[in-house]
């Protein structure tokens, strides 16, 4: 089988932030606790986020357009620039709360769900409902998909003589609660039989449903697959993590 390709490494944009959205979050959440200067905040965004370099002079520049649309003032105190958030500020920060808090959040559920399953620790949410239609093409922005489908096939497939990809799709749902369509489950189930790591036969004439095996090749690619997709889903994690805290009105200082 043909080696993969390395998967992108997981930064602020690829969870669902433009670069001045996330600056945009970042300031105004960090102003909202405390006045602060351009410097302090750059350091800040440095120790927390460290999957991009951010640009400082970028970051100053999103600082002085939202002092220009009056969401944040610059004061001058001992000799040094500070910046203080204005209710027009608080009130676009609650705005970013509400549209991308829900989002990450349910996406988080499904993301713990599959580390915890791949690695053995971590939280784990029984499945109560499946992640929200609105939610899907996001979730699928931001982690593989395919090797999340190709890992719980290929380990059911190594624990059952045989299975079929309807059963493959009743288990996303009922233990991540996802939902992947039955045409892209037989896409992929077609494409790891052509790669070797599945061996499959029509159940009767009418080829209705097709069961398939592990081959030597699929136990082989098994645990390449796996750690391939624990490490962007616990990378995912980690930067959910990060935005949602921040997302948390709770951690402003009172």
């Amino acid at each position: 089988m043909a080696a993969e390709k390395k998967s992108q490494s997981v930064t602020v944009e690829t969870v669902g932030l433009s670069q001045r959205e996330f600056l945009t979050l970042f300031l105004l959440n960090t102003l909202a606790n405390r006045p602060n200067y351009p410097r302090a905040i750059h350091q800040d965004l440095k120790n927390q986020f460290t999957g991009k370099v951010h640009s400082y002079d970028y970051l100053c520049k999103i600082a002085n357009q939202l002092a220009g649309s009056g969401h944040v003032t610059l004061k001058t105190e001992k000799g040094r620039n500070f910046y203080h958030i204005t209710d027009k500020g608080r009130e676009l920060l609650v705005w970013y709360r509400s549209n991308f808090q829900p989002r990450m959040f349910e996406v988080k559920k499904v993301i713990d769900r599959f580390a915890h399953d791949l690695t053995g620790y971590g939280d784990y949410s029984p499945v109560t409902e499946n992640l929200p239609e609105e939610y899907r093409s996001y979730f699928s922005k931001i982690v593989s998909v395919k090797d999340l489908v190709r890992y719980i096939t290929l380990k059911t497939a190594d624990v059952r003589k045989s299975i079929y990809m309807g059963e493959v799709g009743d288990l996303l749902k009922a233990k991540f609660g996802w939902i992947a369509s039955n045409g892209y489950l037989y896409d992929l189930a077609h494409e790891m039989e052509e790669n070797g790591l599945l061996t499959g036969r029509w159940e009767s004439e009418k080829r209705t449903k097709r069961f398939l095996r592990l081959t030597d090749e699929g136990q082989h690619h098994y645990k390449q697959i796996a750690d391939s997709a624990a490490e962007r889903v616990q990378e995912v994690q980690k930067y959910l993590s990060c935005v949602l805290h921040f997302l948390d009105e709770s951690q402003e200082v009172s």
